[in-house]
């Protein structure tokens, strides 16, 4: 079980890694939003429970509470898919998903860490952070170029919303910021340095950053953006 301080770090965490999980299982069959909607219908009596929209908010980590029935709709397509496979390769018969057969007839469902079909629960434990990503979801390593440029973009985000929305002296004040970074010491002095910009993330520091930073943002500054926006911004 999750420490109850660290319980929010694990859910900012948590939508991420299940958003990064959710786009790879789309992106690794292909499927478009308005394909999944229709493999979900199918799966669900033609009841439309997972949106476009939702898709994503899901992909992009910006949905906080997605409803429950978004998760409903994706156990039972990974049970139909699980299913029509199965049948399909014992020479039985199977639900027939119409026009959207080819679309999951070699495809590759969630499944949980003992490699069945992701469950309703198991889905929101991933989402919550409770459990990891049962997959490997590593992003593409980030240079130390960029790493330095992204430190050092962010020292300046900081620095300029310091003076600008609390009247701080960026560096007489830096601690007080970072201490609302993390609870880790070694990290919060290291942001400390970020933010005087003195110092930058290794490129492995880089996303996980991100998701702190995502958070002291929105909460100290009221500055909406989450870690996947925000590297992008910080990146240009």
């Amino acid at each position: 079980m999750i420490e109850p301080d660290k319980l929010e770090e694990a859910l900012e965490a948590g939508a991420v890694s299940f958003a990064k999980w959710f786009a790879q299982f789309m992106d690794l069959n292909g499927f478009s939003h308005p394909q999944l909607v229709a493999l979900c219908k199918v799966c669900t009596g033609g009841k439309a429970l997972l949106h476009s929209s939702q898709i994503a908010g899901l992909r992009q980590a910006r949905l906080k509470s997605p409803g429950p029935r978004s998760f409903v709709a994706l156990e039972y397509l990974m049970n139909a898919i699980e299913r029509v496979q199965s049948d399909t390769k014992t020479g039985g018969k199977s639900p027939l998903f119409g026009t959207l057969t080819p679309l999951i007839k070699d495809a590759e469902i969630m499944r949980d860490n003992e490699g069945n079909p992701a469950t309703l629960g198991y889905l929101v434990r991933v989402f919550t952070g409770l459990e990891p990503v049962p997959v490997d979801i590593s992003s593409p390593t980030y240079t130390e170029k960029a790493a330095n440029s992204i430190s050092a973009n962010t020292g300046r985000l900081i620095r300029r919303l310091m003076i600008a929305e609390k009247g701080l002296d960026p560096i007489d004040s830096a601690g007080i910021i970072a201490n609302s970074f993390c609870t880790d010491q070694m990290q919060r002095a290291k942001f400390v340095e970020i933010i005087k910009g003195s110092a930058t993330w290794d490129p492995d520091e880089v996303e996980e950053s991100f998701v702190k930073l995502s958070r002291l943002l929105r909460e100290e500054f009221n500055y909406k953006r989450n870690p996947q926006e925000l590297i992008e911004e910080l990146s240009a």
